[in-house]
């Protein structure tokens, strides 16, 4: 663990820049599409205003172009952060990093990438929403204390699911092999280096705990995340 952490920190102070630009290419291109296509839902509302259709079918067209476009939306998503990953691993390389990368390696992988994180959303949601499901329909208001027993379950569950899937974008970057192989190598290395996988892993998600924190995350994302997301990809490529 403290080596690739510390070979991560090693790559980031000598070039910085190469771990920081696609560490703020992330949030920008997702803000960036959310508004492109925030922008063509309201054309759509705008036009289907003019042409008077209606008020029902405006609101199933709208409510269908959106479910769309949160489809699409999600797909990209998976590509700019498996981008992300990429350039983080480019980086560790020494090769060429930059948004022209940063766009093609997103536009080309990003439905391989979805398929991805569609299968852990189906197994966390599998997994995790049982409990939601039980404390809202039969605990919720008969005891306080559930709200906090259950929450603090329901965190463990999600860490310890994140975990096992932690390694699957690093793997489908680094070996290059389809999704599914990806997911297969990822959970055959965390059973595998198991407990050295979890602490490189808890280290990653205390630093992202502190990206969530407002002014800390001034510092934490842009500085500590890529380090953090770095000794993830190192440890895997040093099994």
């Amino acid at each position: 663990m403290l080596k690739s952490v510390g070979d991560a920190l090693e790559n980031f102070s000598r070039d910085p820049v190469a771990f920081m630009v696609p560490t703020l290419l992330y949030p920008i291109m997702m803000l960036i599409t959310l508004g492109a296509f925030s922008g063509v839902m309201l054309i759509a509302f705008l036009l289907l205003t003019v042409l008077k259709l209606g008020g029902d079918i405006t609101i199933y067209a709208l409510g269908a172009l959106g479910a769309l476009l949160l489809f699409i939306y999600s797909i990209l998503s998976a590509g700019y952060k498996g981008a992300m990953v990429s350039e983080y691993n480019n980086a560790t390389e020494q090769r060429e990093v930059g948004l022209s990368h940063y766009i093609n390696y997103a536009t080309a992988n990003c439905g391989a990438l979805f398929v991805i994180s569609l299968v852990k959303m189906v197994v966390v949601g599998f997994v995790v929403m049982p409990f939601i499901l039980l404390y809202y329909f039969l605990l919720s208001g008969l005891w306080d204390g559930w709200t906090y027993l259950l929450g603090a379950l329901w965190l463990m569950l999600l860490f310890f699911m994140e975990f096992l899937f932690s390694f699957s974008f690093t793997a489908y970057v680094v070996r290059k092999v389809s999704p599914i192989t990806a997911l297969i190598i990822g959970f055959n290395f965390v059973r595998e280096k198991n407990v050295k996988a979890l602490l490189v892993y808890a280290f990653y998600a205390l630093v992202f705990a502190t990206t969530l924190i407002p002014i800390v995350n001034l510092v934490a994302y842009p500085v500590f995340y890529p380090i953090a997301y770095t000794s993830l990809i190192l440890f895997f490529k040093g099994r």
